[in-house]
């Protein structure tokens, strides 16, 4: 479990293809940046869709961009989104093959063929999360806005690679959670912000994720809580017997947060497991009183799919549009450290509390899919 892959290594990712991808895409000052006409343009974003099978929500995602008429019977939203996607990649043809038919994408032969043929991408699989840094290098480097689902990167030193080149080609990044752009988040982190502004002070939180692993789902609260919270997480810990796959006991998440002048240092703590008779939750505790909220996902597909699905593609468009991403560059490094944090402290230190500070910056998490992608993709 603690080895690291020397093949997808975070020298070898650095030097990877470097040759390959000079051929196959533009100098970034040279590319043609998307602009709409008008306000009220009718002009469709053009968006690339990179692996389109494993554990993700390409479904869902693609079928509000590309809606399938014949299954729109009330159960799918028709496109609002803006955007449509024109070009898809998979290391596996077959899966390609079908995506492109039922929606009407081109399959291209590489993943690094939609470079400057597309506004915006996005790797929705959570089982290539080990693959971010070659996926999104030709993008990066030629300032295309990209959206990787949770997380998005396995160890410290991968997330920082992605954050460079972003930073470096100005290209904007987004890396969400459902849970944190739900409309119970921003209502909470709106209560809080008043709250604090009256002088109150946050003694403590707890949440509950109901989830049957750690890395894709158990990353709902962690994102939301950060979202909501804003907090310098200073260390952390995960108690579980494993990580995926979880049984009834689930897991224990435990963080420090560091205070400052205004408000002394609390502790954040997540249940996460399989529970039925909640949706997940989170209660703010403060010296005013407290901010209880629960998620709400009741309602039909087409309510779920408002509150919590089209958000994350919505703020795609948004980057493609102006450049701007929903959250800095600091704030996707923060949560995902300390997501991190804990998955060292389960794989390498027996669940006991570590200090963010303290995790090696090529300790690698383990990978659920390890053979999704093929090798000789990178080679």
């Amino acid at each position: 479990m603690l080895a690291t892959s020397s093949r997808r290594s975070f020298l070898k990712t650095a030097a990877a293809g470097s040759a390959l991808l000079a051929s196959t895409h533009k100098v970034h000052a040279e590319r043609k940046r998307y602009k709409r006409k008008s306000p009220s343009s009718t002009e469709l974003m053009e968006i690339g869709m990179i692996t389109i099978g494993g554990y993700s929500h390409t479904d869902v995602w693609a079928k509000a961009m590309n809606p399938p008429l014949e299954e729109f019977k009330g159960d799918y939203l028709p496109r609002t989104t803006g955007m449509v996607i024109t070009m898809a990649w998979d290391p596996d043809p077959r899966l390609a093959r079908a995506f492109g038919k039922r929606l009407d994408v081109k399959i291209v032969k590489n993943y690094y063929d939609m470079v400057d043929r597309v506004d915006g991408v996005i790797i929705a699989d959570y089982d290539v999360t080990g693959w971010m840094p070659q996926l999104t290098k030709p993008y990066l480097e030629a300032g295309i806005p990209v959206l990787m689902d949770r997380p998005m990167a396995l160890s410290i030193r991968e997330a920082k690679e992605i954050i460079e080149r972003s930073k470096k080609y100005n290209a904007p990044i987004l890396v969400p959670s459902s849970d944190e752009r739900m409309l119970e988040t921003y209502k909470a982190r709106r209560k809080l912000e008043l709250k604090l502004n009256e002088g109150a002070k946050i003694t403590g939180v707890m949440a509950f994720e109901p989830c049957n692993e750690y890395p894709a789902h158990g990353t709902h609260s962690i994102y939301a809580l950060h979202s909501i919270l804003e907090p310098n997480v200073i260390a952390a810990n995960l108690i579980a017997d494993k990580w995926w796959d979880w049984d009834a006991k689930g897991g224990l998440m435990n963080w420090i947060v560091k205070g400052n002048d205004k408000n002394p240092d609390y502790y954040v703590t997540i249940r996460m497991g399989i529970e039925f008779n909640t949706n997940g939750w989170f209660m703010i505790s403060t010296t005013k009183g407290r901010i209880f909220s629960e998620h709400d996902l009741a309602g039909d597909r087409f309510t779920r799919q408002r509150n919590m699905f089209l958000t994350p593609i919505l703020e795609l468009a948004r980057m493609v549009e102006t450049g701007k991403m929903p959250q800095s560059h600091e704030q996707i490094m923060a949560k995902t450290i300390t997501l991190l944090t804990g998955f060292y402290s389960q794989q390498a230190k027996n669940g006991n509390m570590v200090r963010c500070d303290e995790v090696p910056e090529d300790w690698r998490a383990p990978e659920v899919e390890p053979n999704r992608i093929p090798e000789e993709v990178f080679n």
